[in-house]
């Protein structure tokens, strides 16, 4: 239950919040699909996907908040089988990870590499 509250705060201060984090709020909210195919695929096979650009260390911040707003849509989503509750867990987690990396917390780029673990949400939700 904390972390839930937790997760709902970072979410409500980062949506609410403007200043450097600002979310652009004028846009349709993309599906989770839509997030999946924008910053996990390999849209083009010369260049790497958003995630793992910012996993390696040599993404811009313009591209960090970019992975921080697509996780905020994700999270807004609903799963297509499983529980929804662990399904704002698990997606709770990738936007606080996401969050510090745009912060640039220590540990974040690992936190990120963890929370982003495709196959523990595929498993259970897709």
């Amino acid at each position: 239950m904390r972390v839930r509250l937790l997760v709902g705060s970072l979410i409500a201060t980062v949506v609410l919040g403007g200043g450097a984090m600002a979310v652009n709020n004028a846009r349709a909210a993309k599906t989770v699909k839509e997030v999946m195919k924008l910053a996990h695929k390999d849209l083009v096979p010369s260049k790497q996907t958003l995630l793992k650009t910012i996993l390696a260390g040599s993404a811009k911040d313009e591209e960090k908040k970019q992975l921080l707003d697509l996780y905020i849509d994700m999270f807004k989503g609903e799963p297509k089988k499983g529980d929804a509750g662990e399904w704002k867990m698990q997606a709770g987690a990738a936007v606080l990870s996401a969050a510090k990396v745009v912060l640039g917390r220590e540990g974040a780029i690992e936190e990120l590499d963890k929370a982003s673990n495709c196959k523990s949400c595929h498993d259970k939700f897709k």
